[in-house]
This record gives structure tokens, C-alpha cells and sequence, in this order.
């Protein structure tokens, strides 16, 4: 039953009926209220000619509100609306003038002092109703407008920690599927790094686990992250390359989205490090210099023989990264590949 009601109060249909009883109630105020509310004044005529001004400056109102308006006013044409609308007014005057006062009085005896008066009060009286509703039609489309904005924003809001999701889900297996493979093959040598490789993985796994559910983490943490992943990645690696962190400035208690450099120094790990490459390296770094800003830079060696890095370099983790950028960073983010001869290089800047 309420629900049914605020519904009802809320439709066009109750706004033209409140409109309609204000009018009524306005009109009979003033003109009864002008000669004093004497009883003298309820004739049939006069009340008839009432009805004849009350349907009059609702014609007037509805011109504006549903033609002049939105032809002309909406579409800035500023000086044929204000035109249009002291149009609008004279004729509201000069209809309501031959079909209502000439119906009450003979031309001979009019009195031109009450006439001039009801003029100005009729004046005010139409004036009042088109700014007041036309005051009241903008606040409802704003309003409007702002529901629609919020739920569209939260549908948006929805969209994107569905998608956001699903990109993070398809991170962590990816992740996992190389690291065991790396601890599948230190388990083969029987190597005395095992125990130690399998802590760090832990610590991976407790991070992306409880630490990853939110769309944003501390950058202290995701540096933590990153560390121990270069820890269990130093160990399978042994001697064949060098690997280089470094972080310039502070991050203080700045957060960005978990998980989003791990592709870059993963493929860093795939071709810039393997036994073909003489003085193979990786080096990654973090720019807090610029406040607000964050520039992630990696280089590593890659053998000059591999293929263009659109092809070689568009994984399912570099693909992620960049669906995300335009999810998370819209517009605050660039994304810069450089492909050399024996050097690939990624810079990621991103305004946090």
C-alpha cells in the first residue's frame, strides 16, 4: 500500500493534480480576496469567468513548460524564447481580457481603476505560475538526472568489480602455474633452496589469499610482494643473470591496484633471462619522486632472434594488465613498450 502511494506521488499524473488545486485555490484567493470575500461576488458569471482564467494561465504554463521550453530555451535560443514567452503573456491577457471581463461588465461600465489592478494581480499571478513551474520542471530533471547518475555509476561501479574480478582470478592461477613449475624443478635437483622457496611462496600465496580482496593495497605491501617474488626467483635462476630493485623516494601510505606489475617481471623472467643471453639482466624500478605519481620501469636482456613483441610480449598476464589499466586508471595511466635489439623495456606511469 505505501509503496503503491509513493509511486502514485511520484508520477506526472499527481503533479498535474497538485498543480491544478494550487491554480484553483490561487485564482479564487486572489480575485474573492481583492473585493474583500463579500458574498456579493460568488455569481455564476463570476465564477465562470474565473474558471475561464484559470484554464487560461494553464495554457499558458503548459506553452511554456512543454513547448517553449524545450525548444527554445534547452537549445539557447535565449532571445526567441524570451520573445515567444512576453508573447505568450500577452495573449494569456488579451484572451482572458475579451472571453472574462467582457463577460462580467458592459464596456460602458467598467470600472478602468479595478480593471487595471486586476491586470496588475493577473500579471504577477501568471508570472509566479511559469517561473515556479518552470523552476520545479528543471529541479525534477535534476533530480532525475541525479538518480540516474548514481545508478549508472553503481552499475558501472558493479561492472567493473565483476570484471575486475574476474582479470584478478586469472592472475593468481597464472602465477601459481609458473612459480610451481619453478619449485617443480628445484624438487627434481633436490635442492637445498627448496624449503626456503617454498616459505616465499607461502608469503605469495598469504598475500594474493587475504591481502588482494580489496581493488586497491598499500604499495608497501605490493613492493613486499614483489621482493619475495624476486627472492624465489633468484633461487631457480642461480647465476645466469642479475636481477636489480630498486626504489627511488617513498610511497607513505599510497595504494594501488594488487598484482599489477607481476606480468611485467614475470615476462621479464621468461625471455630476458636464460641460457643463450651472456650478462643477462632484469632491472626494475619504482619512482615515487613526483607526489601522486607512480612511473614503474623494467629492462631486461631478450635474445635478438625473438619475434615482434606484440606477438611475443602479449601474454595472458601483459593483456590483463592493460584491461585493467583502462578499467582502474582510465585516462590517469601510459603504458610504454620498448622493443630493441637485445633490450625490452616497459614504462608504466600512473597517477594514484
Amino acid at each position: 500500500m505505501k509503496s503503491t502511494a509513493k509511486k502514485f506521488a511520484q508520477s506526472i499524473l499527481f503533479q498535474h493534480l497538485v498543480f491544478w488545486a494550487v491554480l484553483i485555490f490561487s485564482v479564487f484567493l486572489l480575485f474573492f480576496g481583492l473585493g474583500g470575500f463579500s458574498m456579493s461576488l460568488f455569481s455564476t458569471i463570476r465564477i465562470i469567468s474565473i474558471f475561464i482564467t484559470i484554464f487560461y494561465i494553464a495554457v499558458a504554463v503548459y506553452i511554456n513548460l512543454f513547448f517553449l521550453i524545450p525548444r527554445f530555451l534547452k537549445k539557447k535560443k535565449y532571445i526567441s524564447f524570451a520573445l515567444l514567452q512576453i508573447l505568450n503573456i500577452i495573449l494569456f491577457f488579451l484572451l482572458n481580457f475579451f472571453t472574462s471581463v467582457l463577460l462580467e461588465y458592459k464596456i460602458s461600465v467598467i470600472n478602468y481603476k479595478w480593471l487595471l489592478i486586476e491586470f496588475i494581480y493577473e500579471f504577477v499571478l501568471i508570472s509566479l505560475f511559469i517561473s515556479i513551474t518552470s523552476f520545479l520542471k528543471f529541479l525534477r530533471e535534476w533530480i532525475d538526472f541525479q538518480k540516474d547518475s548514481i545508478i549508472f555509476k553503481e552499475t558501472q561501479r558493479q561492472k567493473l568489480e565483476a570484471e575486475l574480478k574476474l582479470l584478478r582470478g586469472q592472475i593468481n592461477p597464472h602465477f601459481l602455474f609458473n612459480t610451481l613449475n619453478n619449485l617443480y624443478a628445484l624438487s627434481l635437483d633436490k635442492s637445498d633452496k627448496t624449503p626456503n622457496m617454498i616459505l616465499h611462496l607461502s608469503d605469495l600465496m598469504r598475500y594474493m589469499l587475504y591481502e588482494c580482496r580489496d581493488n586497491t593495497v598499500l604499495i608497501e605491501n605490493e613492493l613486499n610482494f614483489i621482493k619475495n617474488y624476486l627472492e624465489l626467483e633468484k633461487v631457480r635462476i642461480g647465476e645466469k643473470g642479475k636481477i636489480e630493485m630498486k626504489i627511488i623516494g617513498s610511497a607513505g601510505s599510497q595504494q594501488v591496484s594488487p598484482l599489477l606489475f607481476i606480468p611485467f617481471i614475470e615476462n621479464a623472467f621468461k625471455h630476458g633471462v636464460n641460457k643463450q643471453l651472456e650478462n643477462a639482466f632484469i632491472k626494475i624500478q619504482f619512482d615515487f619522486e613526483k607526489h601522486g605519481w607512480l612511473k614503474f620501469t623494467i629492462e631486461n636482456t631478450k635474445d635478438n632472434i625473438e619475434k615482434a613483441v606484440d606477438k611475443t610480449y602479449s601474454g595472458i598476464g601483459i593483456e590483463n594488465v592493460k584491461k585493467r589499466l583502462s578499467l582502474l586508471y582510465p585516462n590517469k595511466s601510459t603504458l610504454t613498450i620498448t622493443d630493441n635489439q637485445n633490450i625490452f623495456r616497459v614504462e608504466l606511469i600512473i597517477e594514484l
